[in-house]
C-alpha cells in the first residue's frame, strides 16, 4: 500500500504581497468619506442610477456625487 505525500501549503511571495496590499488598501483613509459641500442634498440610489443612465451625472449647473466605500455609499445632488 502506497502512502501519499501530504503537501503543506506554502506561502509564496506573491500571495504574501497580495495580502499586504489588501490590508494596506483597507486601512488607508478614503478621501471619499469627506462630506460634500453645503450646496448638496442627499438622494436615493435610484435617483442616482436614473441620472447615470441618462448621462446626467455632470452638467453645467449641477452634478451627482457618490461618496463612501463599497457597502457604505451615500449619494448627493449638488448645485453649482
Amino acid at each position: 500500500m502506497k502512502r501519499c505525500k501530504q503537501i503543506a501549503p506554502v506561502a509564496t511571495p506573491a500571495w504574501a504581497c497580495a495580502v499586504l496590499m489588501l490590508v494596506a488598501c483597507h486601512s488607508l483613509p478614503a478621501r471619499a468619506d469627506t462630506a460634500p459641500p453645503k450646496t448638496c442634498a442627499a438622494i436615493s440610489y435610484q435617483e442616482y442610477a436614473a441620472a447615470k443612465k441618462q448621462k446626467l451625472l455632470r452638467s453645467q449647473f449641477s452634478s451627482y456625487v457618490r461618496t463612501g466605500r463599497l457597502g457604505q455609499r451615500k449619494y448627493w445632488y449638488c448645485r453649482a
